[in-house]
């Protein structure tokens, strides 16, 4: 031990559960070195084990170098998995930035008897913080994460990961619902580039105060563990395509030849049915579609069946996903994607079109829904500006002269029936199209309008001639388009009054539209090498420095 070295005993060690500050379990060491040197960390031990996720405080403010400036208290965060009632010994080792003189810390104390490791039996977990922005209390939010994990730290994923919230004052573990899905594991070589990694997402509902944080914690690595199963509003019936989907808001009926929506029954109170039935498929959820005359016009609800088809079920939601060429358009493939979740009110909908050739045609359009008139009377939707206006269907021009035009990007449209309180809504959340080719997109005046005959129904035209004052122009679209498209289809309950008619489908509007901001955490394996490892490039090239 040269003369200048300092060794040092903790002055106040702190126990914590995972904040969202310090999203994992860790010690709060405070100390004060008594001089004016600075040093740099190098080491830190929790029970003799390396631990390199800590950080540095001095006089509260963060040491983004982790250093420990002398001029006053010092504290140190870090990671240590540490257990209820336990005795853990906390080191530190920081060499002089001038001199290379060394300071050692070193602290034990006892653990308290809450807040410590959920379950031993499970060796590690990812912390997920989860922030609310826009003001707005979230109950039973679906989050979706996608998980990279080293592969030998895991076998079987749905039946080893648990989601378990941490309450923010007192501690408190309690695991929620979960739903594991899509498991690959990549295992083609192991270097300091690349190792062995299960991918896998992960959902659940997550609860977060308005404009605060809420930290969750996905533990895995539990090769005992059993698979778990959860209680779920969602009830699923049904085989092939035609399934039945139900829960404490409603009850969709998935069409038995193509997958589309083709019923939905309203509970809330209103027990209405909303459905079309009256041509073709008699589908409710009809487009994306194409028509490019002498071929006949397609919906993807005229597949029969859709070339490709896949499922999720679960306890958070019951996926669907269809995809492929459409019938008569080999060049024209799509794809549709339901997402029933439980205790929602809203099914989400996510549609891509994809041109693989140029195509000459007289309608491109999407986020179509078609109702007969049994149920809806009315015709409401929200304003860019931010007015909701609505009027009666039928006081429209008819079918084959639109009823109305809308922005593309309307906020969300309904149609309803105010005597009794029914209302089938849609929320656009996302829309976004492309030319991979190269150049622009081809979109001729996007918009979305309502148009009534013996049916009453809204649509987005991408490329729409054919319902324009010369209908026979026919616009080429080249290959290589994309069409995307996000929104969530809800029927609902309407409000009493008119001041508060609309505001079941404005609150979810306002919810779907400003998503929580996710940040997953992870611990820092061993086998991640102590320097930054540059990538495999072209060209070998020296990062700049300021």
């Amino acid at each position: 031990m040269e003369e200048n070295d300092i060794d040092l005993t903790v002055q106040e060690m702190v126990y914590s559960f995972p904040t969202p500050e310090h999203p994992y379990y860790h010690l709060k060491a405070s100390f004060v070195t008594g001089t004016f040197k600075e040093y740099k960390v190098e080491r830190v031990l929790v029970n003799g084990k390396r631990v390199r996720d800590f950080a540095v405080y001095n006089n509260g403010r963060l040491a983004t170098r982790k250093t420990i400036q002398g001029q006053g208290k010092s504290t140190l965060v870090a990671r240590a998995d540490w257990e209820n009632g336990s005795t853990n010994r906390l080191e530190l080792e920081a060499v002089a930035t001038d001199e290379g003189s060394e300071l050692h810390l070193v602290g034990t104390a006892p653990a308290p008897t809450y807040g410590g490791y959920w379950d031993p039996a499970w060796k590690h977990y990812a912390s997920v913080v989860l922030t609310e922005s826009a003001g707005l209390r979230r109950n039973r939010e679906p989050v979706h994460l996608t998980l990279g994990l080293y592969a030998d730290r895991l076998t079987d994923p749905p039946r080893e990961i648990r989601v378990v919230s941490v309450d923010p004052e007192t501690g408190r573990h309690t695991e929620v619902p979960s739903q594991v899905y899509e498991v690959s594991t990549w295992s083609d070589r192991a270097d300091i580039h690349c190792q062995p990694t299960t991918t896998c997402k992960v959902a659940f509902f997550a609860d977060v105060p308005a404009r605060s944080s809420s930290l969750y914690l996905v533990f895995y690595g539990n090769r005992a563990a059993e698979r778990p199963t959860y209680a779920s509003d969602l009830r699923i019936e049904g085989e092939g395509l035609g399934f039945n989907v139900e829960n404490s808001y409603y009850r969709a009926t998935l069409h038995a030849k193509s997958g589309a929506i083709d019923e939905f029954f309203l509970k809330m109170g209103v027990n209405e049915k909303f459905d079309h039935h009256l041509e073709t498929n008699g589908a409710l959820h009809w487009n994306p579609g194409v028509y490019a005359p002498p071929r006949t016009w397609i919906h993807a609800s005229d597949w029969d069946p859709p070339p490709g088809y896949a499922k999720e079920k679960g306890p958070i939601f019951f996926m669907t996903k269809r995809w492929g060429a459409l019938p008569h358009y080999p060049e024209v493939k799509v794809s549709v994607t339901y997402v029933f979740y439980s205790y929602s009110p809203y099914v989400m909908v996510t549609t891509v079109t994809d041109l693989l050739e140029d195509i000459t045609v007289q309608a491109l359009r999407n986020g179509e829904i078609v109702l007969n008139h049994n149920v809806v009377r009315e015709f409401a939707w929200k304003k860019l500006t931010g007015e909701v206006e609505s009027f009666v269907c039928k006081e429209r021009p008819r079918h084959p002269t639109r009823a109305l035009e809308m922005a593309s990007n309307t906020p969300w449209l309904a149609l309803y029936n105010r005597e009794c309180k029914a209302a089938f809504g849609a929320i656009n959340l996302e829309e976004s199209n492309m030319r991979r080719g190269g150049g622009l997109v081809c979109i001729e005046q996007p918009y979305m309008y309502l148009n009534w005959g013996p049916w009453v129904y809204w649509c987005r035209a991408l490329v729409y001639t054919f319902m324009g004052n010369n209908p026979q122009r026919m616009v080429r679209v080249p290959g290589g388009s994309t069409y995307y498209e996000k929104m969530a289809l809800m029927p609902f309950r309407l409000g009493e009054s008119d001041e508060d008619r609309f505001d079941f489908i404005e609150e979810y509007h306002q919810i779907l539209s400003n998503p929580l901001h996710v940040k997953v955490e992870m611990d820092t394996d061993e086998r991640v090498p102590e320097e930054w490892t540059p990538p495999i490039l072209v060209e070998e090239f020296e990062e700049m420095e300021d």
